[in-house]
């Protein structure tokens, strides 16, 4: 569904959140960024058309850009040539450990149905290197669900996740050391913006 859903809105998916979210996104990788070695390797997983962490983070990185959807990859290959991206789904990617100095999740893990997340969180921690950073928004309230005219009419999605004291319990499990855990509110409810070290 996820990625049917990606698939059919291509390009209209970042032009309905750009006014909102350019900002605000901006601020959160300016944020990102200062943290890493000049140079550093960066995963984000769930990159959609590349529009504006791909295109921001290729400037000073050594960036990956991972996508369920073949549609979106095919967008961010053509917006961003300089980086490097692959249709694969996050949850059966396998890289060495201490891979990257930096990894990038905003708003794409809480597509993954919630029992498969901390096993996520743990994989992330292997692949980044000690010192390294993490940048996830994730849920900030438990829910799991579907909407069936999602942006566009007849685009279904699904989202899954728990609140926001719960991800921060699985991240410092997981080794984690937060640096921030900041509501992000949006309408009536919100996200949760969190930067991690290892």
């Amino acid at each position: 569904m996820v990625q049917q859903g990606y698939d059919r809105l291509g390009s209209s998916y970042r032009i309905y959140f750009e006014k909102t979210d350019s900002k605000r996104y901006l601020s959160w990788l300016v944020n990102f960024i200062r943290r890493l070695p000049v140079g550093g390797t960066v995963l984000e997983l769930g990159c959609a058309d590349g529009i504006p962490t791909a295109k921001y983070l290729s400037q000073y990185t050594d960036y990956l850009g991972i996508d369920v959807s073949p549609v979106q990859i095919e967008l961010a290959h053509i917006n961003v040539p300089q980086a490097r991206f692959e249709v694969a789904d996050m949850s059966a990617l396998s890289f060495p450990a201490e891979s990257f100095t930096g990894v990038v999740a905003l708003y794409s893990i809480i597509h993954l149905p919630l029992a498969e997340q901390p096993a996520l969180f743990q994989a992330i921690y292997q692949w980044l290197r000690p010192g390294g950073y993490f940048l996830c928004i994730a849920g900030a309230g438990e829910w799991t669900g579907t909407e069936v005219d999602w942006i566009e009419p007849g685009t279904q999605m699904y989202w899954s996740h728990t609140d926001a004291a719960t991800y921060q319990t699985w991240f410092t499990e997981t080794g984690f050391i937060v640096v921030e855990n900041i509501f992000v509110p949006e309408g009536n409810g919100g996200h949760t913006y969190f930067l991690l070290t290892k």
